[in-house]
């Protein structure tokens, strides 16, 4: 990989706290946090810089990420961040185990592809409510508008794995679907920024990764040519920011 997904999630962790302002924040919920890629890095990015704060990660860990979180809760005492993350699985679309505005700063990764409309609305009105008045809120999503082969091909390869059900039509909704979402719940001073993933992969890089992702093996052997040719290539990233 010309970038490694370790790389990846450290400096998408640095652009998203580059871009939010810390100043108050003590409780800060990662909803699908899975395996906590973005997690350890995000939380040793702002304990540069600020010593007293929680966070809570939030996910289902349940279908193809069963078992993500206990993965996650490894890290975190490898990591010895035990003090500052607490882990909590739950659905995204029925938070009642979190309080009302009890939360300065909600983030996520990658959580909104793996919602339909209904759910996705769902969502965002648990992150209202939970988000304390003018707290901060982010999601990253990778974008659905391929710039290259190896992208596309890398979209088209989503619809052949497994998901969490029921499973959206999308690989990943549109950014203006989800500010105009946004919006309607009741969240404000909504901007999306862009960030460059630079994670590609070579055939044989490709083919390792689409069976991590339980990808149909079918689809690799119907599309072996393509994958030898063009490799695969992590769109751009959308990163939405908005406050309540």
């Amino acid at each position: 990989m010309a970038t490694s997904y370790a790389l990846m999630y450290k400096r998408l962790a640095d652009f998203f706290v580059e871009n939010m302002n810390f100043k108050g924040v003590s409780n800060i919920i990662e909803v699908g946090c899975g395996k906590g890629q973005l997690t350890i890095p995000f939380v040793e990015k702002i304990t540069r810089f600020k010593k007293h704060f929680k966070l809570v990660a939030f996910d289902m860990s349940a279908g193809p990420y069963e078992g993500d979180l206990n993965v996650l809760e490894k890290k975190i005492s490898t990591e010895r961040l035990g003090r500052l993350i607490t882990v909590v699985r739950g659905d995204v679309t029925d938070m009642r185990t979190m309080g009302n505005e009890s939360f300065d700063i909600v983030v996520s990764n990658e959580l909104l592809c793996d919602l339909n409309r209904g759910g996705l609305e769902r969502a965002f009105k648990e992150f209202h409510r939970i988000l304390r008045p003018e707290g901060q809120m982010v999601h990253g999503e990778l974008s659905p508008v391929p710039e290259s082969e190896a992208q596309r091909l890398l979209i088209e390869a989503d619809g052949f794995g497994e998901s969490v059900q029921p499973h959206p039509k999308w690989f990943s909704p549109y950014s203006d679907e989800v500010a105009a979402l946004l919006h309607k719940t009741g969240f404000r001073n909504i901007r999306t920024e862009y960030f460059e993933t630079k994670v590609k992969m070579t055939c044989k890089e490709a083919i390792r990764q689409l069976k991590q992702w339980n990808i149909d093996s079918a689809f690799i052997q119907s599309h072996l040519t393509e994958l030898e040719t063009n490799g695969l290539e992590l769109p751009l990233e959308h990163v939405i920011f908005c406050e309540k």
